[in-house]
């Protein structure tokens, strides 16, 4: 609640402070701190592009990332979180599409430091960073693991630093679930509510990325945390395998078309199949054949269009739970609006199952339509979990 507004603009805010602490609210030591607040914001304007065009990331591809037709998805989820972001903070940022536009639609006045091109770069990102982490008390860059490694090169562990996921890849466990709930983390960080963990920052790597999924520790963040509402580390799971491809063998219905999403498990499938899949891409199988290798968003729209009724195959990123908002770009919101709840298969081994409380998804305003309990095929049959979006 705006204090101010409710009482009447006309009250000084020293006599409202008063009055709520007559009656046991203890107002004055928030206000001062919200007053003392400085939140440092680096935005990185083309992370996660790539995605929805079927790149496995944007660093060094932005200009086929717009060859490919996609739009930038960092600035619209940094004015997300922004406007969940309690108000009377200091904001600091650099210019344009590094944060000052997203602030100022956000409805913040914002510091704006130091000068950028038309054009940004992890050069920019890191010299944000060093500018920043000499003024504020924590800063949230917006980005995905790529900018996290910038990040953490320059402020390592000086100060507390949270990130809205906004990337392609996501395996690094400094992330909160989605743009809103980094608000409320940071919220909560105001008013010295949150505990600080060294955190993860992971990437995959980059020489590795068609032969297998390799995870590598690039360093750690300090992170203001609330328990479950700040993503863990991508978790490279076991477990029964060959079960589980058995059991999918047994369901597969050749006359359908199955749309493979990234990872593992589902690379593991469709090999059974007798057909390479690409390991982190989505793929596309009809009457045995692949008919659409590596797809694009606007592939799969395309083959609906064509084929109407398709079937989805996912399966959960290990230790975290998302099923679709991470690594899975290509399978967009506009793509989960013309599938039909029940024909969303998610496969999973039940060791990569241990530990999840629920499965996740971050897909913006496909969220709704995705929530709710769901059937998931491991390796001792189907087994029920609950989707959430929001925390």
């Amino acid at each position: 609640m705006d204090i101010l507004k409710f009482f009447g603009a006309n009250m000084k805010t020293s006599k409202i402070l008063e009055f709520l602490r007559f009656y046991g609210i203890n107002a004055i030591e928030e206000y001062e701190r919200l007053k003392t607040a400085k939140i440092g914001l680096i935005v990185n304007p083309i992370a996660g592009m790539g995605g929805r065009v079927g790149l496995k990331g944007t660093d060094n591809k932005y200009e086929l990332a717009l060859k490919l037709g996609a739009k930038p998805v960092a600035p619209r989820r940094a004015v997300e979180f922004l406007k969940c972001l309690i108000k009377g903070v200091e904001i600091y940022t650099y210019p344009k599409y590094m944060g000052e536009y997203e602030a100022i639609e956000a409805g913040f006045k914002p510091n704006v430091l130091g000068e950028i091109g038309d054009r940004t770069t992890a050069e920019d990102t890191k010299k944000a960073a060093r500018d920043l982490v000499k003024i504020v008390d924590l800063i949230v860059f917006v980005g995905g693991d790529g900018t996290a490694r910038d990040i953490c090169e320059v402020v390592g562990d000086k100060i507390p630093v949270i990130g809205v996921p906004a990337g392609v890849k996501m395996y690094s466990a400094v992330f909160a679930l989605n743009p809103r709930v980094c608000a409320k983390i940071v919220n909560e960080f105001v008013r010295g509510k949150t505990s600080l963990e060294l955190r993860e920052v992971m990437d995959a790597d980059e020489s590795l990325i068609n032969k297998k999924i390799s995870i590598k520790l690039f360093g750690y963040l300090k992170v203001p945390v609330i328990s479950n509402l700040v993503q863990r580390v991508k978790r490279m799971s076991s477990g029964n395998l060959d079960g589980l491809v058995i059991n999918f063998l047994r369901i597969y219905d050749k006359n359908r078309v199955y749309v493979f999403g990234p990872g593992g498990t589902t690379y593991q499938i469709v090999k059974a199949l007798g057909l390479e899949k690409t390991l982190l891409g989505v793929d596309i199988v009809y009457e045995g054949r692949l008919i659409v290798k590596d797809a694009k968003e606007s592939d799969i729209l395309k083959v609906i269009d064509e084929y109407g009724d398709v079937t989805i195959v996912v399966t959960p990123i290990g230790g975290q739970g998302f099923v679709f908002g991470r690594g899975n770009l290509q399978i967009s919101p506009e793509v989960l609006k013309r599938i039909k709840k029940e024909n969303i298969l998610i496969v999973s081994t039940t060791d990569k199952l241990n530990g999840l409380d629920c499965l996740r998804v971050d897909v913006d305003d496909a969220n709704e339509i995705l929530e709710g309990e769901v059937k998931v095929l491991t390796e001792v049959g189907f087994v029920k979990f609950k989707i959430k979006a929001d925390f």
